[in-house]
């Protein structure tokens, strides 16, 4: 619902924006925003990685928590959203400006500037997440001097098959496999400075060391821990999983320092067991689990929001009430309110978003605490906001195509270089051109931008086409942009066959263009012959009936009724 091409109508993300102001009442919010320019604009980008091939300079990569490194124009993550580049401007980028030159639709543009927008809303829903603990000040752990003490997340990035080692638990210092692994527990929770419990740092820490297990053979690993709490459902089975299937230890201490063999990088762990006795065990490799601490610019977006921190710092909320914050009309979500684990931030989340629809459709009681605050200003301003937000696609009626004879169009989009570079382009579209049921074919430059699609849009209406064969860089990210398409012209959007051509053809044949382009016509046929047996597919409307039946009369069955 969030992809670029297929985003959900009623939603609109908005990144690199900060709120800097909310004033008004629920139902009625007004929101200063603050848009950070990324310089590229996302419209026009189409990844071809042109920009980033010309930069010169080399970043920290965030994504792969320092372990790798990006260009200064680079994308966040494979499969980010939008799914476009962004630069991180520097000074470098004053007198060089490479990568304006040679982007092929002119998306980067150094010199934007950030801008202020105002936007009205009935409810707002804080799920600003949180910051793991930094560990440099604990200086007796020997994070940041010792190069094999990581954090936890830090070595999720090496256990990722996306990660710097490609899933391969190598140790930073000398990149060889760890025959020894530690994990120490609750650093940066449940300690002076922090009193309260992380709640996930003891099964993410139990999960790395069955991964650990999983992949390099023969591992040996260790857990320093006060205790184990095990929250959530079936969470203690898998502990004791790890324990008896996986072969982890569990140690229950508290660990006061590390030393490093300077020689091998090796890390020293002086403890006391639980039976009052001494050990010093030497392990290739440490993981701090560190605990969660409220996000960075908690203090300030309080400030702006006129909310309430606890004492921790997280989102001050009501034991009864613990999706609403100090101020009525904006709500909670997630480990902003109090650390924890996924599976509850997923129930806070629909929590919060079903109390923001009860604010918005003026239920009874709805807003108890606003009312007492506003009166009936409140009540009615409610009754008439309900649903006025929400938007839907404006179509024209579809086209019956069922007595029709197949009229296939075959659209080969460039993408750039991306494809032509390997594949011969033209030669596909000519070969198209003479295949059974093809009535045109043609080449298109770009095909996801504004002047492709209109190119597109033209000649199904000038032939008559009621099927299309798109083929270009890949389904998972446009193929329901083209169904758009048909669909504004009165088309199925289901009489599309998308046939991807970069991935398939030019970036896994990217040192064989002959054999690339004769993959590529194949496949163009295959989709040409798919195109003539395909049927529109429709999507039929159901009543429903609007009473819900809640079994069982306790705490849970009277809130779920009441909201």
């Amino acid at each position: 619902a969030l992809l670029d091409f297929s985003p959900h109508p009623n939603i609109e993300l908005m990144t690199l924006t900060e709120i800097v102001g909310v004033e008004g009442i629920p139902g009625d919010f007004r929101v200063t925003v603050v848009h950070n320019p990324r310089y590229v604009n996302v419209r026009t980008c189409v990844s071809c990685d042109e920009c980033s091939k010309v930069c010169p300079v080399d970043l920290p990569d965030k994504f792969q928590m320092g372990f790798a490194t990006h260009k200064a124009v680079h994308k966040v993550a494979p499969r980010s959203i939008p799914n476009a580049y962004l630069v991180e401007k520097g000074e470098y980028c004053l007198d060089c400006r490479k990568c304006e030159e040679v982007c092929p639709t002119k998306a980067i543009n150094l010199d934007e500037e950030p801008w202020y927008e105002e936007i009205q809303v009935g409810a707002i829903i804080l799920t600003v997440g949180y910051k793991l603990y930094d560990p440099r000040p604990a200086e007796e752990l020997g994070y940041g001097r010792y190069p094999n003490v990581v954090t936890g997340l830090e070595y999720e990035r090496l256990a990722s098959r996306s990660g710097p080692t490609e899933g391969i638990m190598q140790r930073p210092s000398d990149g060889a496999l760890p025959q020894r692994i530690a994990w120490i527990q609750c650093v940066g929770s449940r300690d002076q400075e922090h009193t309260y419990c992380s709640s996930i740092c003891c099964m993410y820490a139990t999960k790395e060391a069955v991964l650990a297990k999983q992949r390099v053979p023969g591992v040996h690993c260790q857990v320093f821990m006060m205790d184990e709490r095990a929250f959530s459902k079936e969470y203690n089975a898998y502990y004791e999983q790890a324990k008896d299937m996986w072969g982890v230890n569990y140690t229950r201490c508290r660990i006061s320092g590390l030393r490093e063999d300077p020689l091998t990088h090796d890390l020293f762990i002086h403890y006391q067991d639980e039976k009052g006795e001494l050990h010093e065990d030497r392990f290739n490799m440490v993981v701090l689990a560190v605990g969660s601490e409220p996000p960075p610019k908690a203090v300030t977006l309080a400030q702006d929001l006129g909310i309430e921190l606890n004492e921790y710092g997280f989102c001050l909320t009501d034991k009864f009430e613990p999706l609403d914050t100090s101020r009525p009309g904006i709500f909670v979500a997630g480990a902003f309110s109090q650390p924890k684990e996924i599976a509850e931030t997923v129930i806070d989340a629909s929590g919060a978003a079903a109390r923001a629809m009860r604010l918005l459709s003026g239920a009874q009681g709805t807003v108890s605490t606003a009312i007492r605050l506003t009166g009936e200003r409140q009540v009615r301003h409610l009754s008439g906001v309900r649903g006025s937000r929400l938007t839907g696609l404006d179509y024209p009626p579809q086209r019956d195509v069922s007595h029709e004879p197949p009229q296939v169009g075959v659209f080969a989009c460039h993408c750039g270089t991306n494809i032509t570079a390997v594949v011969d382009v033209p030669a596909v579209v000519e070969y198209a051109r003479g295949l059974p049921g093809v009535v045109h074919a043609r080449n298109v430059t770009w095909a996801c931008l504004p002047e492709g699609l209109e190119e597109i849009k033209t000649a199904i209406r000038e032939h008559n086409l009621n099927r299309v064969v798109v083929a270009a860089c890949t389904p998972r990210t446009h193929e329901a942009l083209f169904q758009h398409i048909l669909r504004q012209l009165g088309l199925n959007p289901y009489l599309l066959e998308f046939v991807s051509i970069r991935d398939h053809c030019a970036w896994v044949h990217y040192d064989d263009p002959e054999g690339a382009t004769r993959k590529a016509k194949e496949l163009v046929r295959i989709g040409a012959a798919r195109a003539r047996l395909l049927q529109p597919v429709h999507r039929h409307k159901r009543e429903f009936n609007h009473t819900a039946l809640v079994i069982g009369g306790g705490l849970a069955g009277m809130t779920a009724a009441l909201t």
